[in-house]
């Protein structure tokens, strides 16, 4: 195990308390499997295919490694723990547990997530796994075909049998809308796809997936234990404010949100996507669908911005946000969008409880020095987004908890080892792991309950 900086203390940072939260607010920070763990010991994945086609991720990586942490998450651990984080949002690589057909399932995988839930739990760190967080394996095909929303559902009946005994909180889908739009539409992630009926095929099988393995989970797991789902939601705008971008906003609105929030709450799908979607409905499916979560998450990171462009896929394209609006390494810091994005979920689908599943800042940290990393910017917008979070929660949205992305840099999909979220720096090398004044103030954010003020100077 390479050394750490001592977790039982964080690294100090100051700040005035200027909003709390409910008391049983969760503090938490969330992963991947396949961001951090290695390939050792898994079947193979569409996002090992991915990575291996020349060209595909920025800065030429692959997932080989990762961050290693199916052998270095004790030392995560034990800085989160160090830090008073409550919660830690990983996920189960399905490759992991089924290498190479339904009925291959792994022992040593099960072995592992075993170890890694017990570890969590000593440290005094409630688990709450992802059943999919993008890492298909290459043997159950991909969202195309309707047999995987199944086998996804099977998938999940294995691992909730196995670890439903000390997990209590359950998220089933990571962002579909991603996966749909990303990978099936815009090809910048797996199966880097370019077809827009390949999208809708995605839309509706993810969503049918996901009413499956509610019904499966629901099934396996004890009636006290909570299960939800989380979906990248992002107010939409039209660039600039143009009226002829607004058609184009709306239409973003309608595949990016929409299409998979509405259906979840028996809404069906909107329009046009009930027209898009169509060919892939089968009778009974939408029943399925209306999964009716006990908690929503929503990932949040910016809005989106939309232009009309009749030459592109769907007719639109990729707008520029405000040109006052301040960027981090990945995306621009909006934190009013945060508010608005949570105010909207509680008015349009009953007041639900609400999980902010992930919030983050890619920054470029300096390196180490004196075992710790200075990274005051991700502190400033870490500030504002809590804020923002503290908002709506004062506004009466069922708000209960926020998990900070990530708790360590990642290889973080298309960008490789690019971009750095992590409250946790990882030498690329040794994989050494020291924390970053973030970790600190998050610590401090924690123990107040509250968004407190970021420092200055």
């Amino acid at each position: 195990m390479t050394a750490i900086h001592d977790p039982s203390h964080p690294p100090a940072i100051d700040g005035g308390a200027t909003a709390r939260f409910s008391p049983d607010f969760v503090w938490g920070v969330a992963a991947s499997a396949a961001q951090t763990e290695s390939r050792r010991g898994r079947g193979p994945s569409n996002w090992d295919a991915f990575c291996d086609a020349r060209g595909a991720v920025l800065d030429g990586s692959t997932n080989a490694l990762c961050t290693g942490f199916e052998e270095h998450y004790p030392a995560d651990l034990a800085l989160l723990a160090g830090a008073g984080v409550q919660a830690f949002r990983f996920s189960i690589a399905w490759p992991r547990i089924q290498p190479s057909a339904a009925d291959s399932v792994s022992a040593a995988g099960l072995d592992y997530y075993d170890r890694l839930v017990d570890s969590m739990l000593a440290k005094g760190i409630t688990p709450w796994p992802t059943l999919f967080h993008w890492d298909v394996p290459t043997w159950a095909g991909d969202f195309r075909d309707r047999d995987i929303c199944q086998r996804l559902a099977d998938y999940a009946a294995i691992v909730a049998e196995r670890l439903g005994d000390r997990i209590s909180q359950w998220i089933v889908l990571n962002e579909p809308n991603s996966v749909a739009l990303r990978g099936y539409a815009a090809q910048i992630h797996a199966p880097a796809l370019n077809s827009a009926d390949a999208a809708y095929a995605a839309i509706h099988h993810q969503n049918l997936a996901q009413g499956l393995a509610f019904q499966a989970l629901r099934a396996t797991l004890p009636g006290t234990h909570r299960i939800g789902t989380t979906v990248n939601l992002q107010p939409v705008r039209a660039e600039g404010g143009h009226a002829e971008n607004q058609a184009a906003a709306q239409r973003v609105d309608m595949l990016w949100n929409r299409a998979f929030v509405d259906p979840l709450y028996g809404k069906g799908y909107p329009q046009p996507v009930a027209e898009l979607v169509a060919p892939f409905v089968v009778d009974g499916d939408m029943p399925v669908i209306a999964a009716q979560p006990d908690f929503l998450g929503m990932n949040y990171y910016s809005r989106i911005y939309i232009k009309q462009a009749a030459n592109h896929m769907f007719g639109l394209a990729q707008g520029q946000p405000p040109h006052d609006a301040p960027a981090t390494d990945y995306f621009h810091v909006e934190p009013d969008g945060l508010t608005e994005m949570l105010v909207r979920l509680h008015h349009d689908y009953g007041a639900p409880e609400l999980y902010v599943t992930e919030t983050g800042f890619a920054m470029p940290d300096p390196p180490p020095r004196d075992g710790v990393v200075d990274d005051a910017g991700r502190i400033a917008h870490l500030a504002s987004y809590l804020k923002a979070a503290q908002a709506a929660h004062a506004q009466g949205v069922r708000l209960k908890g926020l998990f900070y992305w990530s708790a360590t840099d990642n290889w973080e999909w298309g960008q490789g080892f690019a971009k750095r979220f992590g409250l946790i720096h990882v030498d690329r090398t040794s994989l050494a792991r020291t924390p970053k004044r973030s970790l600190g103030y998050f610590a401090r954010c924690i123990e107040h309950n509250a968004a407190l003020d970021a420092p200055t100077g």
